[in-house]
């Protein structure tokens, strides 16, 4: 069956707005999304006990750290804080349409 099809059907089947189910199956997706990196950035920064990337960088440029491969690290967390803070903008985007 088709998206639009099964959108459709569930809409009515269920009593629920096509717009409410895609904006709450788009949120729900965002949080899942928010969730999976979060746990992505905790288990890296608990790797060198860092309490944020900017932490991270500091260790590494005192020398408290190897560059190799923490250095890379570092770029992957900035990365995954760029994600996040766009996760963060597309779920206030989401909750000021309701």
């Amino acid at each position: 069956m088709e998206m639009t099809a099964v959108l459709k059907e569930a809409s009515e089947k269920l009593g629920i707005p096509k717009d409410v189910l895609l904006r709450e199956g788009f949120a729900s997706f965002l949080k899942e999304r928010k969730r999976l990196l979060m746990a992505e950035r905790f288990e890296m920064l608990s790797r060198y006990g860092a309490k944020s990337p900017e932490e991270l960088g500091r260790k590494i440029e005192a020398g408290e750290l190897p560059e190799h491969p923490t250095w890379e690290d570092y770029i992957e967390l900035t990365n995954l804080e760029d994600e996040l803070t766009r996760l963060e903008d597309y779920l206030r985007s989401v909750a000021s349409r309701q």
